[in-house]
C-alpha cells in the first residue's frame, strides 16, 4: 500500500502492468509528460538536455492555468501627463508587475516602460520579427482602429561560448550559450463591434458602448490568442491616441468561469464592467462640466448596456419647479424603468454593489416596453453618523401618488381610477424636496443597484379525502 506521508508517492509500474493497462484501456499516456530516464552509462545529448527543459516548462505552464490567466498585480497602462517631457500623441506607459497569459506563460515588467505605439509592430509583423512567419506585412506608420495592447512571452538565445568538435575532422566554433526569456509588447488589430461603423456616430463613445455591450453583455468578445495578455483597448485615429481603455481586455488573475453562464457570471468579467462603465461615466461627467453642460444626461446618449450596480450622475435626479409645476423626475435610466429614490449609509455601499452584481446586466437597446420588467434603487451615500436623523425628515408620500417618470407601471384599473380622478398625482412640494436636497448636498455621484424580482407565491389548500 502506498504511504503519502513520505518518499516517493507516485506508483511505478511495471513493464507487465503498463502492457496489461494499455491493453484493457485503463492507462492513459500524456505525449507532454514524457521526460528522459537518466542512468549511468547513458550517452548525454544536447536533445535531451531540451526535452527535459520542455517537460518542466510544460508542467509549469499547467500550474499557471490552474490559478487562472490575467493580471497578478501592476501592469497597468497609462497615458502621461500632458506637461511631461515623455507626453506625445501615441506614447503610453505601461506600469511594472506581472502576470499569466491564458496559456500559462509567465510575463514580467520589471519597471515601468514608456514606450511609442508607432514603434511597436503588430501581432502579425512580431510573427516575422521573431521568425515566426514568412509572409510579413508593411506596418502603416500612421495607425487607425482599435488595438489591443498586449504582452507576449518570447525567447532567444544569447552569449556565445565555445563549441567543441563532436568529430575527429570537426573544429571548434562559438555557439549561443544561454536561452533568455524574455516579454514583448505588441499591438493586435481588433475587428470594430458587429454592425458598427464609423458612420453611425461621429462620437468616439458610442464605439466604446458597442464594444462594451458586445464584451460584457453578449459575452461576443472577438478572440485573442491564448499566447499574449492583454492589457488595454486603443483606439487610433492616424498614430494618435483617441482614447486607451483598460478595462476592455484587461483582468486580474483568477480561475477561469466555465460554469452555466446566466447572465454575467464571470467574476473577474463583472470587476471589468464595472470598472470600465465607471471609467468611461467620470470621463463622460467631466467632460460635460469642462464643456459647461449639465451632468445631466441619458445613459443611452453614452452607453449600450450598464452593470447592474454602479454608479449614476445625481445631478440626473431633478427636484426643481418649471412655472407652477413641480417636478420630481429622473432623466438617466430609460423612463419607462421603475426607479425607487432612497439613501443609504456610506460604509454600506460595498456590500450592496458586490450583491448586485451577481444579477444581469441592464441592455440599453431593448425597446421601451421590455423595461416595464425592470427597477433599480437609486441611492444617495450619507455618513452613518446622521443616516437615522435624515431617513427621519425624509417625505412619506403616501402609496397613491405616481412620479412621472413610472405613470406607465400603474395597473389598469389604478389608470381607470386616475383618469376618473379618484386618484391624483401628488408631487412633492418645495418644502418636501429640500431634505433630498440636502442629502445631496455636494455630491456628483449616487449609486444605484438592480432590483430583484420578487417570486409570486401560491396557497394551497389540503383537501380532506371523502
Amino acid at each position: 500500500m502506498i504511504n503519502y506521508t513520505q518518499g516517493d508517492t507516485r506508483l511505478v509500474l511495471t513493464q507487465d502492468q503498463v502492457t496489461s493497462a494499455q491493453n484493457n484501456g485503463s492507462l492513459v499516456i500524456d505525449s507532454q509528460r514524457t521526460r528522459p530516464y537518466w542512468f549511468d552509462g547513458r550517452f548525454l545529448a544536447a536533445r535531451d538536455l531540451e526535452r527535459e527543459q520542455d517537460y518542466f516548462l510544460q508542467r509549469q505552464a499547467d500550474l499557471g492555468q490552474a490559478a487562472g490567466f490575467g493580471v497578478i498585480h501592476g501592469l497597468w497602462v497609462d497615458l502621461p501627463p500632458a506637461n511631461s517631457p515623455a507626453a506625445a500623441a501615441d506614447t503610453v506607459i505601461i506600469r511594472a508587475g506581472q502576470g499569466v497569459t491564458p496559456a500559462g506563460e509567465l510575463v514580467l515588467m520589471p519597471s515601468d516602460l514608456t514606450i511609442h505605439l508607432s514603434d511597436l509592430p503588430d501581432e502579425q509583423n512580431l510573427d516575422v520579427q521573431f521568425n515566426l512567419s514568412s509572409a510579413p506585412n508593411t506596418p502603416a506608420r500612421t495607425r487607425s482602429g482599435l488595438y489591443v495592447l498586449a504582452l507576449r512571452p518570447v525567447e532567444f538565445t544569447a552569449n556565445p561560448i565555445a563549441s567543441y568538435p563532436t568529430s575527429i575532422q570537426g573544429t571548434r566554433t562559438t555557439h549561443d550559450g544561454d536561452i533568455v526569456e524574455a516579454t514583448a509588447v505588441s499591438l493586435v488589430p481588433y475587428p470594430n463591434p458587429v454592425g458598427w461603423t464609423g458612420m453611425n456616430s461621429p462620437d468616439a463613445s458610442a464605439q466604446r458602448a458597442a464594444l462594451a455591450r458586445q464584451i460584457f453583455l453578449n459575452a461576443n468578445a472577438t478572440q485573442l490568442s491564448n499566447a499574449i495578455l492583454p492589457l488595454a483597448m486603443i483606439n487610433l485615429t492616424r498614430g494618435v491616441i483617441t482614447w486607451a481603455d483598460p478595462y476592455m481586455v484587461r483582468r486580474d488573475t483568477g480561475p477561469e468561469y466555465s460554469g452555466l453562464r446566466l447572465g454575467l457570471s464571470d467574476p473577474a468579467t463583472q470587476r471589468a464592467f464595472l470598472m470600465q462603465y465607471d471609467s468611461q461615466l467620470q470621463e463622460t461627467v467631466s467632460m460635460r462640466l469642462t464643456a459647461g453642460t449639465s451632468a445631466s444626461f441619458a445613459a443611452t446618449d453614452y452607453f449600450q448596456a450598464l452593470p447592474p450596480a454602479g454608479r449614476f450622475p445625481l445631478a440626473s435626479i431633478s427636484f426643481s419647479s418649471q412655472n407652477t409645476t413641480q417636478t420630481f423626475t429622473q432623466a438617466f435610466f430609460p423612463p419607462q424603468l421603475d426607479m425607487r429614490l432612497s439613501v443609504i449609509p456610506m460604509d454600506e455601499i460595498p456590500a450592496l454593489v458586490e450583491d448586485g452584481m451577481s444579477l444581469p446586466p441592464i441592455d440599453l437597446t431593448l425597446p421601451a416596453n421590455a423595461y416595464a420588467d425592470l427597477s433599480v434603487f437609486a441611492l444617495i451615500p450619507v455618513l452613518r453618523s446622521g443616516f437615522a436623523a435624515l431617513k427621519n425628515s425624509l417625505p412619506t408620500l403616501s402609496p397613491s401618488p405616481t412620479v412621472s417618470q413610472i405613470l406607465s407601471f400603474r395597473t389598469p384599473i389604478e389608470l381607470l381610477r386616475l383618469y376618473q380622478g379618484v386618484t391624483l398625482i401628488n408631487l412633492p412640494t418645495p418644502r418636501q424636496n429640500s431634505p433630498w436636497l440636502t442629502a445631496i448636498g455636494n455630491q456628483t455621484y449616487g449609486f444605484y443597484i438592480r432590483n430583484r424580482s420578487s417570486p409570486a407565491y401560491v396557497s394551497f389548500a389540503t383537501v380532506t379525502p371523502s
